[in-house]
């Protein structure tokens, strides 16, 4: 298992490929906001007469991300029936698109859960022979 870390996303093969993060873009307008939930409860200075702090807190929503497309290149070690599994300060892959980096060979990748995907790699187009290859992600993740 091959695992590499890119601004805290990590990406783990199941196989003996490995990743690169050649982008990752963040999709939001204006800032790069941080993590920090707007209503966390926090306020621990008292108002005037002794009254108790702000407490609100906003526990409706645990794992705020902005979306992010990431380009991801799979080395050519990836085989039939591997998995891609992502971790980290992400929730959910969105959306995959996938090309093969051998011309010949085809490609299918499977949203098998919220943070995995299968890759099925086929030497012919009949299907009938596993092949070895690499591949170009597009992800779009939360």
């Amino acid at each position: 298992m091959a695992a590499t870390t890119h601004r805290g996303i990590t990406y783990t093969t199941s196989g003996t490929a490995t990743t690169t993060v050649n982008v990752d873009l963040g999709l939001w307008a204006g800032t790069d906001e941080s993590e920090t939930l707007w209503l966390d409860g926090q306020a621990t200075a008292g108002y005037p007469g002794n009254l108790d702090g702000f407490q609100a807190t906003n526990t409706q929503v645990t794992d705020r991300r902005s979306p992010r497309l990431i380009a991801v290149t799979m080395s050519s070690a990836l085989a039939e029936g591997e998995t891609l599994t992502l971790s980290g300060e992400c929730s959910k892959i969105l959306s995959v698109v996938g090309l093969q980096a051998d011309a010949t060979a085809s490609l299918a990748v499977a949203k098998t859960s919220d943070l995995v995907l299968t890759f099925d790699i086929e030497a012919t187009a009949d299907g009938t022979t596993d092949d070895t290859s690499g591949a170009e992600l597009l992800l779009i993740v939360v």
